[in-house]
């Protein structure tokens, strides 16, 4: 047969167990979570646990409190209550910001002073938009070196468009000091 010559005849290839183990086809997904992602101030970001995230309210009516640490703005109404609105920018940079934009949103989040205890809530300022973002556990990276209480109210940090955004932990933000 002509057409059946050596040149014509593929010959046998040979798999190892590994490329049968695993069929092709596009690559597992990574799992992804949920977070807010707030711009406290221009250019530097924080996220929360979505869970976390409770409300956002629009230019809210904030009542002043004497002998409040400098970064609390005061207090804000909530639901029949009273929550401490904390400003980020002051509070990481150590001293009050005069230039700081005023808090025409806030940002309501729970957190509970001790597991099992019923949920608490405080605010922050949200001088900019508030967005819900999906983060994998290959953006996790270093936190940034720009204030000294990143590692007291940060659970993590993650890399977001070439930036890294400590994830806060709303329990040591508003909760009592350990």
């Amino acid at each position: 047969m002509p057409w059946l010559d050596a040149e014509t005849v593929e010959q046998p290839t040979h798999l190892n167990a590994d490329a049968l183990a695993a069929p092709p086809g596009p690559a597992a997904e990574e799992p992804r979570a949920s977070a807010r992602l707030l711009e406290y101030r221009r250019g530097g970001f924080v996220a929360f646990a979505a869970h976390a995230t409770i409300a956002l309210l629009d230019n809210p009516v904030l009542t002043p409190v004497p002998g409040a640490p400098y970064y609390c703005l005061g207090l804000v109404a909530w639901q029949g209550g009273q929550l401490p609105l904390l400003d980020l920018h002051a509070l990481l940079r150590a001293y009050p910001d005069a230039g700081a934009p005023p808090a025409g949103h806030v940002l309501v989040l729970a957190y509970q002073s001790a597991p099992g205890r019923p949920l608490e809530y405080g605010a922050v300022c949200a001088p900019w938009l508030v967005r819900m973002i999906e983060v994998a556990d290959s953006q996790q990276c270093d936190l940034p070196r720009d204030s000294d209480l990143w590692p007291w109210i940060s659970l993590a940090c993650f890399e977001h468009e070439g930036q890294a955004v400590p994830v806060l932990d709303t329990g040591r933000l508003f909760g009592p000091p350990p």
